[in-house]
């Protein structure tokens, strides 16, 4: 395995600086919309347990925002700046009212700051959070969709009368996945998941908006973007390049959609630094941080210094995937404070490995990269 690691950094940009980036999807999403939500499901006989994802993830608090701070500026890099989290962010979630409204025939969505006036007041001050994170430099969000929904399949399903789908939307929920319910036949989480050639213009519209969105709640354009769950074709990244978007941030394969009846998807294989046809360069992930998968040992820690460590020995910068879940507990918290104790040690022995290390965000990497 560690020889099939050392093989996959060979190709691509390289470099001598020890430049670390911590890449966090999901921020700004809806998953479960609170703990009640949670317990009902699972006392109704969804299998909620089986999915960390329903069971643990939600919007933002502002104590997970501030035990998140805590943390990134708990160090600092050989340049004196703190570690930096691009925040890949979706700017919207759906408007169930309004959808419900249309007889389910309309799509209708909401910026996610609308979405945080109707949580609990330990939400409403996460917004200036983010803000202030940005400020700060530690918080950099960078664009992960309009939502982080199928819309197209999502829509389909509850004009349908999907018995599950409809349950979970009157909870305003829409992330239940097979792992939670085995009457699902399809997953909504991959916003650009779908293959026919009638979608390429919904999937446009989406991204333009998603775009303007981004730059109207941000004040700045995000120059990166990474898909939801991995998953587009071709047409986004033309679109993406017409709204401003020059790197794009994955995981070394693509999956592009093949078929849609049932979802299926061929890859792709990219390399860091990669350009495509439209000149936008390929930022590939190299490391992992992702303890909400199995928080009570070390072993994240570990493994994701290892991988730096290889990152590093072949001149590579260290990309880590860390998703937003592992850093909320206003469901859990001590499901939070537990992943948070590893990410300070995991800072920290980055610190001490690689006094020389830097961290930048995802679009000051692709800068670098194209020599700016």
């Amino acid at each position: 395995m560690n020889l099939l690691k050392n093989l996959a950094q060979i190709p691509g940009w390289h470099t001598n600086r020890h430049i670390v980036v911590i890449e966090s999807d999901d921020w700004g999403s809806i998953r479960m919309p609170s703990l009640e939500v949670r317990e009902m499901l699972k006392d109704e006989g969804y299998t909620i347990d089986n999915c960390k994802f329903s069971s643990y993830d939600s919007l933002a608090s502002s104590d997970d925002l501030s035990c998140l701070f805590d943390i990134l500026t708990s160090v600092k890099d050989i340049n004196g700046n703190y570690a930096i989290l691009t925040a890949d962010s979706v700017v919207a979630n759906p408007d169930f009212q309004k959808i419900k409204e249309s007889g389910y025939q309309q799509y209708y969505y909401e910026p996610f700051t609308e979405t945080l006036k109707r949580y609990p007041v330990s939400h409403q001050n996460s917004f200036e959070l983010w803000k202030e994170g940005l400020t700060s430099g530690i918080f950099i969000p960078q664009l992960h969709g309009r939502e982080h929904l199928n819309v197209v399949r999502w829509m389909n399903a509850l004009q349908a009368g999907d018995e599950v789908t409809l349950h979970a939307f009157g909870q305003r929920h829409f992330g239940l996945s097979k792992l939670a319910s085995d009457k699902l036949k399809v997953r909504y989480m991959d916003s650009f998941g779908n293959a026919s050639a009638d979608t390429i213009a919904i999937e446009d519209k989406v991204i333009r908006e998603a775009t303007d969105l981004f730059e109207k709640l941000f004040g700045f354009k995000s120059t990166s973007f990474i898909a939801p769950c991995y998953i587009w074709r071709e047409s986004v990244e033309k679109t993406l390049s017409e709204c401003g978007v020059k790197y794009l941030q994955g995981l070394s394969l693509q999956q592009i959609p093949v078929a849609d009846n049932p979802p299926s998807v061929k890859t792709k294989y990219h390399y860091l630094g990669q350009k495509n046809k439209y000149g936008q360069r390929y930022l590939i992930r190299n490391a992992f941080f992702e303890p909400y998968k199995d928080n009570t040992t070390d072993k994240w820690v570990d493994e994701c210094l290892n991988r730096i460590r290889i990152a590093f020995r072949w001149h590579k910068p260290a990309i880590i995937s860390s998703h937003r879940i592992n850093f909320i507990g206003a469901i859990a918290p001590t499901f939070r404070d537990r992943n948070l104790k590893l990410f300070k040690s995991l800072l920290s022995e980055i610190i001490k490995y690689w006094p020389d290390v830097e961290f930048m965000s995802s679009n000051q990497l692709g800068d670098y990269i194209n020599g700016k």
